[in-house]
């Protein structure tokens, strides 16, 4: 097995190193520190590296400082909004939801349901006005960032709760849901889910910048509201 080492031999040029990075990175999220010392390289010749990289979208940096693959290329085409939602679910064991602000109000442009018989479910095209509340609504009146965490209990149906954050994508802010009964809420409901929802916000938040996904999401939520407006809601 080839030793994976900072060399000056011609056949370990860019593109294997660069390879190697995304390799290490592929078993599990690390520091450039972490980088440098796993894969036995020079830190001018990390930094360099990891700074192409993520000028290019390869990786990305999340809110805790730890470097993981990004949207592009190969997972540009596996990688999708419910892709995430699925692994956030299969996480929480819980109902989740993406919500998107328009104006006064927020439409759920995707949703993936727990598959315990008793759960909190919401459909795709759902609009809801932000004052009716909800750990959602709250974390898209907020500022978007990620790291602001919303928890709320019955704030809309009783005997439910969910956990929130935001993320903006251009002009756009989303909300990313995790729904769940009052009977399974965590003792420690920022424990369980602040780093899940945070890290899975800015995986979406790669994933649809400058995507043709992030038109189609606008597309259901102008629909959504169209045909709220033709009901006479």
């Amino acid at each position: 097995m080839k030793s994976m080492t900072d060399s000056s031999s011609p056949e370990i040029g860019v593109i294997d190193r660069s390879a190697a990075i995304l390799a290490v990175l592929q078993d599990s999220p690390m520091t450039a520190a972490e980088v440098c010392r796993r894969l036995g390289y020079s830190k001018s010749t990390t930094y360099r590296l990891l700074t192409d990289l993520r000028a290019h979208k390869f990786i990305i940096r999340d809110s805790s400082g730890l470097l993981r693959l990004g949207p592009f290329p190969g997972r540009r085409n596996i990688a999708t909004t419910n892709s995430v939602l699925e692994h956030l679910r299969t996480m929480t064991g819980e109902s989740v939801q993406l919500w998107v602000r328009v104006g006064e109000d927020r439409v759920c442009v995707r949703n993936v349901e727990a598959d315990h018989e008793l759960r909190v479910s919401r459909g795709v095209g759902a609009v809801l006005p932000l004052v009716d509340g909800g750990s959602a609504a709250l974390a898209l009146c907020g500022p978007g960032n990620p790291a602001e965490f919303y928890a709320t209990k019955q704030a809309r149906v009783a005997g439910t709760a969910s956990a929130s954050v935001a993320f903006t994508v251009g002009a756009i802010v989303f909300a990313l849901c995790v729904s769940y009964p009052l009977t399974r809420e965590p003792d420690n409901v920022a424990g369980a889910y602040r780093g899940l929802l945070s890290r899975a916000a800015i995986e979406l938040r790669a994933l649809l910048d400058g995507s043709e996904e992030l038109e189609v999401l606008r597309d259901i939520a102008r629909l959504a509201l169209g045909a709220r407006r033709q009901a006479g809601e």
